[in-house]
């Protein structure tokens, strides 16, 4: 399985403003490097919580065909959350275009945590081939610039500022250890088995 970002976010969730209040930064000279260092932020907590922190659209590719079955019924677990919407799924058969699934085949059941697909009832999968990339399912995760959480805008700012005062180690290849304090406050955002 694999994710490809079709459409980014359109804002980050932390301003170049708080950055620089944050970091002390009096100057406008580093403004390119902070845009790009929190842009780096988002993404690192993105991957470490396998949350979308601002609303963006994805493509997830599957390969082989619909991956396991909970209680008796092919479930496709989400890997990233929260999910607002699945724009469209489709499915390789041999034609071409792929043909696309008709949305009241499935149910999409979107939540903070452990978003995931299910056929509607009485519904069935349709068989795709054997194939890499058999299915691809597109959605849109994330959420709202105002509602990312205060504990995650904190951990944004702390993590910038620590890759700015740290920015010439990383031009030298050397490894940027992780503040604690970042992580322990990315710690309850981080996928969680609750429903």
């Amino acid at each position: 399985m694999a994710l490809e970002l079709v459409t980014g976010p359109t804002q980050e969730p932390l301003t170049l403003e708080a950055a620089k209040l944050h970091a002390r930064i009096d100057s406008d000279d580093d403004d390119q490097l902070l845009m790009a260092l929190i842009t780096s932020a988002r993404e690192w907590v993105e991957g470490q919580t396998k949350r979308a922190l601002v609303t963006q659209t994805w493509d997830w590719h599957i390969d082989w065909g619909w991956p396991y079955m909970q209680n008796g019924v092919p479930t496709l677990d989400f890997p990233l959350n929260p999910v607002s919407s699945v724009t469209s799924i489709t499915y390789e058969d041999g034609s071409s275009p792929r043909p696309t699934l008709d949305a009241s085949r499935y149910t999409a059941v979107t939540r903070e945590h452990n978003s995931y697909i299910v056929p509607a009832y009485g519904e069935t999968w349709p068989t795709p081939r054997c194939v890499p990339n058999a299915i691809t399912v597109r959605f849109v995760a994330g959420q709202a610039i105002d509602a990312v959480p205060e504990q995650i805008v904190q951990a944004l700012k702390m993590l910038v500022t620590h890759m700015y005062e740290r920015r010439d180690l990383a031009t030298e290849r050397q490894l940027i250890e992780i503040p604690y304090a970042v992580e322990v406050l990315i710690a309850p955002y981080r996928r969680s088995t609750l429903g």
